[in-house]
């Protein structure tokens, strides 16, 4: 006994599969580009698009001791969750390029930092 798939369903798959290889092409291209690129800058051919440097934990440590905060006043008097503090001090998590700015700029600046986030 054979049983009967509506049309409708074969057009649905076939439309799904088309756009997974668009997509798996897409990708693709968009990978090998992105390879080619960092390829180039490895090499010093290229300048890159943008450069992200990470914080060390002990760089992140010596930000907050430069203040001479603890962790809890450091996390409280600049707004940051104390998890996440110690996160990056024990190096179990890493600060994304806008927390890393921020960390750079209390480095610089620690008292203007406070006053602004206090108006």
């Amino acid at each position: 006994m054979q049983t009967l798939v509506p049309i409708g369903t074969f057009e649905e798959e076939a439309r799904k599969q088309l756009a997974i290889r668009m997509m798996d092409d897409k990708l693709f291209k968009e990978l090998d580009a992105n390879l080619k690129e960092a390829v180039k800058v490895a090499r010093g051919t290229k300048a890159p698009k943008s450069v992200y440097v990470v914080l060390k934990p002990a760089e992140i440590r010596a930000i907050r001791n430069s203040v001479g905060m603890s962790q809890s006043a450091f996390a409280g008097t600049f707004r940051l969750s104390l998890d996440t503090l110690k996160g990056w001090e024990q190096g179990k998590r890493k600060p994304d390029a806008a927390a890393a700015n921020f960390l750079r700029m209390i480095k610089a600046n620690p008292e203007f930092v406070q006053r602004t986030l206090a108006a």
